[in-house]
């Protein structure tokens, strides 16, 4: 029965997304409303009133890497993307790490988003006992990604019509709260002249991981239209327009709020403390509910990446085989999708269970592993077109050059700021990673590839 369920080389569903569907798991994989919530207060104690020009600026780099993957991919679509590139660059023990950095990257990740959603499901039903409950949390944030991972496993299409409803029902909400308060605000002018803690390197990571997730697009090139193509031009879309967002709802927040009691939440979720001043006990449900959609899109817009990504080194020989397999029925991975949730699930309830602190750790955590990768995709172009630089060589090596001095000297400069948790779990995460990686033996000759 199995065996008639999923085939270890059946394709991913072709032609199966377009422009508009790329784009929206784009913009769904960031989390919107939750990466604002809990990223805006951080941002401003480290660069105060500059918080949104930090924002714009930290654009940058992010869009510059975003080239680098539309370069690579119209080259060699693989869902894998970072993975499979990598290694045809650097080697296949280098590709291992890069592609498990991506996945311990997404697993970490999880855990703050399941526990989010699980909190503030709790809060909008009233049950502020359950909310506090790290029980309570573990249990439904379990359910949580259950759920979103048997939504992505149900078929690619599935996947992209919930997404569609969950970012508009975030986006509407955000600009609510942006033209509310710069409305109350009563001018454009940013409030209060604090220049935050002079943390820029460190500012510039949280903006990192507010931006992470635009690549999801190229994840599902495979099931893309023109996968080429399409993927490309929707991450570009979808950057363009998270910075329009970003900017627009720091701005408000700084203009509303000010610096300092922006700063002096930043450990909380200022759309939780200022929301019911603002917008009134509703409004404020209403931008609990958006942020607890934003992590339930996240949550599903996760897995679809990360099952991928194990697919793709499943097929190249740096997974084990049965990695591979996709369901003859809905065209999706099986094996990596449901172990990943699994192990999600199994880090998140250790976590929620254990310490606040680690949870908190690996926000910044995240951010160094989405740099670390994004270095790592950078400085493979020119290495991956070194026989063909001249034929396009702004977009093979001046664009990933520059890409890769600027995440070298963010995560340089970052390393005095972040403080020893977040650097603690990256080193953790790196060093399981290589004993996993290397202690997988290469296939035996004849063996080959699905």
């Amino acid at each position: 029965m199995a065996l008639q369920r999923e085939s270890r080389g059946r394709s991913l569903r072709r032609d199966a997304l377009g422009v508009g569907s790329s784009t929206a798991i784009g913009i769904a994989s960031t989390a919107p409303a939750y990466s604002l919530a809990v990223s805006v207060g951080l941002l401003a104690g480290y660069t105060g009133a500059a918080a949104p020009l930090v924002l714009a600026a930290s654009a940058v780099p992010v869009i510059l890497v975003a080239l680098c993957f539309r370069e690579l991919n119209r080259t060699e679509p693989d869902c894998g993307t970072t993975f499979p590139w990598t290694e045809r660059a650097f080697g296949l023990g280098t590709g291992r790490m890069v592609g498990w950095t991506t996945v311990m990257a997404c697993v970490l990740v999880m855990s703050n988003l399941a526990q989010v959603a699980a909190v503030y499901t709790y809060l909008l039903l009233g049950l502020d006992s359950a909310a506090d409950s790290r029980l309570a949390q573990a249990g439904l944030g379990t359910a949580f990604i259950m759920v979103m991972a048997l939504l992505a496993y149900r078929g690619i299409r599935v996947a992209a019509a919930t997404q569609f409803v969950l970012l508009t029902v975030e986006v509407v909400a955000l600009l609510w709260f942006a033209i509310n308060a710069l409305r109350e605000a009563g001018s454009l002018n940013i409030r209060d002249g604090a220049t935050g803690e002079g943390a820029w390197a460190a500012g510039v990571l949280v903006a990192v991981f507010l931006y992470w997730g635009w690549d999801s697009s190229f994840s599902v090139n495979e099931e893309s239209r023109n996968p080429r193509r399409t993927p490309a031009v929707a991450a570009l879309i979808a950057s363009g327009f998270l910075i329009v967002l970003y900017v627009v709802v720091a701005w408000a927040a700084v203009a509303y709020a000010g610096v300092d009691p922006l700063a002096d939440i930043a450990d909380d979720d200022f759309f939780a403390v200022l929301s019911n001043d603002l917008l009134g006990t509703a409004g404020g449900k209403v931008l609990v509910g958006a942020v607890l959609v934003s992590a339930l899109a996240s949550t599903q817009t996760t897995i679809l990446p990360t099952a991928r990504t194990m697919l793709s080194m499943a097929r190249r020989d740096a997974f084990p085989g049965q990695f591979a397999r996709v369901s003859v029925r809905y065209q999706t991975p099986t094996v990596s999708t449901w172990v990943f949730a699994g192990v999600s699930v199994l880090v998140y309830v250790v976590l929620v269970l254990t310490s606040d602190a680690v949870l908190a750790d690996s926000v910044a955590a995240v951010s160094v592993l989405v740099s670390l990768y994004y270095l790592a995709t950078a400085a493979a172009v020119p290495v991956y077109f070194k026989g063909a630089l001249r034929e396009r060589l702004v977009q093979r090596l001046v664009v990933p050059l520059l890409a890769s001095l600027s995440f070298v000297v963010v995560l340089v400069l970052a390393v005095a700021d972040v403080g020893a948790g977040p650097l603690l779990v990256v080193g953790v995460t790196m060093v399981v990673g290589a004993a996993i990686m290397f202690s997988m033996k290469p296939p035996a000759e004849g063996e080959g590839r699905p």
